[in-house]
């Protein structure tokens, strides 16, 4: 269908062009052989371009707001297919959850490559730095990670197992989602260039509050300035 579309607009703007120029070579030749009447098809064909042309642009953007949703949602379901049924449990363990969440993932980045409008993109990557944040927060939620027996009974079961004991989870969808969750490295961090609160506004909120915070700060300051801890 677009394919068409671009072709049927490249058809008609050489139309229109070629027009364009049989009145201009007229024009030049013999100026009194040309009237306002023979603009008509001219006008016409340039009418009918804009219109494509805007129908165009906004079946592309269409598309490209379809694929941002898509890719929004399919991140949230790989959440939802490890996230715990109550704050205080740990995510799911079973091999199935782990695979479709990976799953989900790749799909989501493999639409989330097609979005061609530029909002849309910036929008994309901000919602999945979020759902990355979510993840690394369930499945990484302190240095020491989860159990090694989250994963599987034994290391053993890793290499083989069978129905009598549960399924370890696959190694593969564990490097996938691990290395989802980690901060690429290609990317910069939105707050590099932020500066730290300067001495005048730690002493506003030591007057004017945040209190707690003004206070944290100051001492922090004063040790750092004493020499090293």
């Amino acid at each position: 269908m677009g394919a068409l579309l671009n072709s049927a607009v490249l058809a008609l703007a050489l139309d229109a062009g070629l027009v364009a120029g049989v009145l201009l070579l007229r024009l030049v030749r013999a100026p009194d052989s040309v009237s306002i009447l023979d603009l008509g098809p001219l006008l016409v064909a340039a009418g009918v371009l804009t219109a494509l042309v805007a129908f165009l642009s906004n079946l592309r953007r269409a598309r490209s707001e379809d694929l941002l949703e898509a890719a929004t949602d399919l991140l949230e379901k790989a959440y939802e297919k490890l996230a715990p049924e109550d704050e205080s449990s740990q995510p799911s363990n079973r091999r199935l959850a782990w695979l479709s969440s990976a799953r989900l993932v790749i799909t989501a980045e493999t639409l989330g490559k097609n979005i061609t409008e530029p909002s849309h993109q910036l929008i994309y990557r901000e919602r999945k730095e979020y759902w990355r944040t979510r993840l690394y927060d369930l499945i990484w939620p302190s240095i020491e990670g989860l159990p090694s027996s989250f994963y599987a009974e034994s290391p053993e079961h890793m290499i083989a197992y069978s129905g009598d004991v549960r399924d370890p989870l696959s190694e593969k969808s564990l490097a996938f989602l691990y290395r989802f969750i980690r901060w690429p490295e290609n990317m910069p961090d939105p707050l590099g260039d932020e500066l730290k609160f300067t001495d005048d506004e730690i002493d506003r909120m030591l007057s004017f509050g945040p209190r707690g915070l003004g206070s944290l700060l100051a001492e922090a300051r004063r040790l750092r300035q004493s020499g090293p801890l």
